[in-house]
């Protein structure tokens, strides 16, 4: 059981894990996909709250252990001051936990998917530089496409972009190759892997 307060300010407990093994309930792989993933309903006002409460998400089949940090924390995991249980990886906010389990779904390596990410959004910059971007990865297509949503670039749209598998296996072959090189080391920070890691725009990335 978990402590919720709802925007109402009424707060209440929920029936709501702490640590879920995906390997033992496979069902919360769609779950999370669906947005539906540590989900309930305040008793009070009747609004259905999302939450991304710490939760240690694992799938041992799939060498994945995760902890979902909640956003409001972002700060605290980009500064290193976000203290991670060993051996696991955060990931920040619901939305990142989503992407990175359609990652390990569909058997593909997390650091070579957020240098594909890399490399996108400065694609994006180039063609709007004013932009802020923010891309996601949504699974993979019938044609062995990795399909990528990118958000930011026009209000309220967002463009779809999609990679080749075999423009994805020769990053991987780099990274693999070269994991210690830029800017594939500038993607993880301690247990924190993402393009998040990296600043966009400017000569700096020139």
């Amino acid at each position: 059981m978990r402590k919720i307060t709802c925007n109402c300010e009424q707060t209440f407990t929920a029936d709501l894990p702490d640590e879920v093994d995906l390997d033992q309930s496979p069902d919360t792989v769609q779950s999370i996909n669906e947005g539906t993933f540590l989900s309930c309903i305040c008793p009070a006002c009747g609004a259905e709250l999302h939450t991304d409460l710490e939760t240690r998400v694992v799938w041992p089949s799939r060498s994945m252990k995760l902890v979902l940090v909640p956003e409001l924390s972002r700060f605290a995991v980009l500064s290193g001051r976000y203290e991670a249980a060993e051996g696991y990886d955060l990931v920040v906010g619901y939305a990142e936990l989503a992407d990175r389990v359609t990652v390990y779904r569909d058997g593909l390596d997390p650091l070579a998917v957020e240098a594909l990410k890399f490399h996108l959004v400065q694609k994006a910059l180039e063609s709007s530089p004013e932009s802020a971007p923010i891309i996601s990865f949504e699974g993979v297509d019938a044609d062995s496409n990795l399909v990528f949503h990118v958000h930011g670039l026009r209000d309220s749209e967002i463009a779809v972009m999609k990679v080749p598998e075999k423009l994805y296996q020769t990053v991987y072959g780099s990274v693999t190759a070269k994991p210690d090189e830029e800017p594939h080391s500038l993607l993880r920070n301690g247990a924190y892997l993402s393009v998040q890691n990296l600043a966009f725009g400017g000569s700096d990335n020139d």
